[in-house]
C-alpha cells in the first residue's frame, strides 16, 4: 500500500488510530469530496466545507460522536447545532486553531459564535490554549492537548536499502508552507560538495543554483527512501500558532533521522534541543547555515541525535499513545461529567 492510514479507508476494517482503540467504534468517514467544481469552490475561496456537512446531516441520527478534522469541516455543522440541538456531540481536532489563529474580523466572530455548540477540542499545539483563554475562553474547560504521535509501523527502517547515493545529500521535505528561502539561502554559504535535495517542490528561481536539486511530488513510499538515505533533514517553517510540520518532524524522526528545524510553537512540544533534534530561529539564515554545517562536520552526532529521536517516539510520542489519550477524551466528552 502506497497510501498511509489517514488517506485511506478499507470498508470493514477499523480506520486510521481507531485501530487501536480498546472498545472498537462503528467509524463512518464523511471526506470532502462533492462536484468538482464546489469542491474547488469550497478549497479555494470559502475554505470550508457545506457539501460535507450535509452528507452528515442527512444520517446524523445514526452518530452518538461526529469528530471533525479541523473547524474547515466542523464550523457549518457547529452552526448547525447553535441552532438544532443534536443527540450527537461534537468534537473538533483544531488543527489550524479556528482560522489561522486570527485575531479580527468577520472569520473570527463566526468562528466564536460557531464555536458554543462544540463539545470537545482536541489541539497537538500547546501554545494554543493562550489563544483560546483570549478569544475562546468557553472553550477552554473543553479543551484537551494531545501530542499528534506518528505511526511507527508505517514509518520504520527495518525494511529499508540504502541507495547508491546515501549521505550525498541533505533533504528538505515539503509541499507548502516551507520557509524555503532561508533554507537555500542557508545552503549557499555552506562550503560542501553535498547537495541539498527538495522533494515536493519545485520554484523556478532555484533552478540553477549550484547542488540544489529539487524533485517535485512523490509517493510515500518513495519519500520515506529518500529520507532513508539522506545525510540528515531540514525542516524551515515560518511561526505560526497553529499546528503544521509535525506529521513531516517526526516521520524523519521515526527514521533515524536527525532533523534541523526552525524553533516554531507547532514543533518546541515534541523535541529537544540537541538531544532529539537541532532547532534554529525561524527565518534566520545565519543560525540554520551554522547548524547544518555542524552536522557536516560531526558524523557521530547525526547518529546519535537520529537514534535518541526514534527512542523517543517509540518511548512517549507515537500513534498508540496518542490514540489512548484520544479514546480518554472521547468517553469524557460522551459522559455527563462533560456536559456540566
Amino acid at each position: 500500500m502506497d497510501k498511509q492510514p489517514p488517506d485511506y479507508f478499507v470498508k470493514g476494517q477499523p480506520y486510521w488510530f481507531y485501530r487501536y482503540f480498546d472498545e472498537k467504534p462503528e467509524v463512518d468517514i464523511v471526506d470532502i469530496s462533492s462536484f468538482e467544481w464546489l469542491e474547488k469552490f469550497e478549497k479555494n475561496k470559502i475554505r470550508f466545507y457545506i457539501w460535507q456537512t450535509l452528507k452528515v446531516l442527512t444520517k446524523i441520527r445514526k452518530y452518538d460522536l461526529i469528530v471533525s478534522h479541523g473547524m474547515q469541516s466542523g464550523v457549518v455543522l457547529s452552526l448547525w447545532r447553535r441552532i438544532f440541538k443534536t443527540k450527537a456531540k461534537h468534537i473538533v481536532f483544531d488543527i489550524g486553531s479556528f482560522n489561522s489563529a486570527s485575531e479580527s474580523g468577520f472569520a473570527l466572530k463566526l468562528m466564536q459564535f460557531a464555536s458554543k455548540s462544540i463539545d470537545g477540542i482536541i489541539y497537538h499545539t500547546s501554545s494554543q490554549i493562550a489563544y483560546y483563554q483570549k478569544y475562546f475562553p468557553w472553550i477552554v474547560d473543553k479543551c484537551k492537548f494531545i501530542k499528534f504521535g506518528t505511526d511507527l509501523e508505517f514509518f520504520n527502517v527495518d525494511s529499508l536499502s540504502d541507495s547508491i547515493d546515501k549521505d550525498s545529500y541533505i533533504i528538505c521535505v515539503g509541499y507548502s508552507k516551507r520557509d524555503w528561502h532561508t533554507v537555500v539561502e542557508a545552503y549557499k554559504r555552506l562550503d560542501t560538495s553535498i547537495k541539498l535535495r527538495i522533494v515536493g517542490h519545485v520554484d523556478e528561481q532555484f533552478k540553477g543554483i549550484e547542488g540544489v536539486e529539487q524533485i517535485p511530488f512523490v509517493p510515500i513510499k518513495e519519500m520515506i527512501d529518500q529520507i532513508h538515505n539522506a545525510l540528515f533533514c531540514v525542516l524551515p517553517l515560518e511561526s505560526f500558532n497553529y499546528s503544521y510540520g509535525q506529521m513531516t518532524l517526526m516521520q524523519q524522526m521515526a527514521l533515524e533521522k536527525c532533523v534541523v528545524t526552525a524553533k516554531v510553537p507547532s514543533l518546541v512540544d515534541y523535541i529537544e534541543d540537541m538531544s532529539t533534534a537541532i532547532l534554529y530561529d525561524p527565518q534566520n539564515v545565519d543560525d540554520l547555515a551554522n547548524k547544518m554545517n555542524m552536522l557536516l562536520k560531526d558524523s557521530n552526532m547525526r547518529r546519535e541525535i537520529g537514534v535518541r529521536a526514534a527512542k523517543c517516539l517509540q518511548e512517549s510520542c507515537n500513534e498508540r499513545i496518542m490514540t489512548s489519550q484520544i479514546e480518554d477524551y472521547y468517553k469524557w466528552v460522551m459522559s455527563k461529567e462533560a456536559q456540566k
